[in-house]
């Protein structure tokens, strides 16, 4: 026989109709008691982000890669970001970055800022 996935609410209208036929739904009622501590965990917190303004890409990169740019993250330097960004992959940054022996890590912008701080972009 298969298996039957259930969620919360159908398998209480289940207890309920195999109790109303007279049947016996104990280890139905069992399930529904170890299922109990998950459904009583404190809910996560989401974070609302409507209230919060969206971070620009100057203050992204001087956050993350800030610490490369002992002048700081100028307009100038955004703009060679964004222009690399739009003319590269994140496969040819992360080839460009493996190749001058720099972290993988991040997303195309921090990459390509990456690049330009060892001045190999």
């Amino acid at each position: 026989m298969g298996k039957v996935r259930l969620n919360r609410k159908e398998l209480i209208e289940l207890i309920e109709s195999i109790e109303a036929g007279g049947g016996d739904a104990t280890d139905l009622r069992r399930e529904m008691e170890a299922l109990e501590p998950e459904a009583k965990a404190a809910p996560r917190k989401r974070r609302d982000f409507r209230d919060e303004e969206e971070e620009t890409v100057e203050e992204r990169l001087a956050r993350r890669v800030g610490h490369l740019f002992p002048g700081g993250i100028t307009p100038e330097l955004v703009s060679r970001v964004i222009e690399a960004d739009g003319s590269h992959s994140l496969k040819e940054l992360r080839s460009m970055c493996k190749e001058h022996g720099l972290s993988l890590s991040g997303d195309k912008k921090e990459l390509a800022a990456k690049l330009i701080a060892n001045e190999n972009l």
